[in-house]
């Protein structure tokens, strides 16, 4: 019988979901607002560059932004989200504001944690 990817590779999928997690860099509430990562494209261009290394570990057909030909708004969260969410993460998700020299600014706030 073959061994799952989950059980083969346990390490290494911790590795890179550590790695996701200081690419968005979660605040002291485990959060992190959508609008930061939606401005830093450096940010998203290393979660994009960390796809070949995912495929390698995780099975990704159930995460969009791997499936051909299918058109995603934000990749970059698809990943993180996909990839957090199989290791045994959860996401809670709340709008948000926060003050900008131009004004008040709305966004969505995501709160990260992981089940035991």
């Amino acid at each position: 019988m073959r061994v799952k990817l989950s059980e083969k590779y346990k390490t290494e999928r911790e590795d890179i979901c550590n790695k996701l997690l200081s690419i968005i860099e979660l605040d002291s509430n485990n959060s992190f607002l959508l609008d930061v990562l939606d401005n830093d494209v450096e940010k998203q261009t290393a979660i994009l560059n960390m796809k070949d290394e995912i495929q390698k570990y995780f099975a990704c057909s159930g995460i969009a932004s791997f499936k051909p030909g299918f058109d995603c708004k934000r990749p970059y969260l698809s990943v993180v989200r996909g990839i957090l969410r199989n290791q045994g993460y959860t996401f809670i998700s709340s709008d948000a504001e926060y003050r900008t020299p131009e004004g008040l600014k709305r966004t969505v706030r995501y709160v990260i944690f992981r089940n035991n």
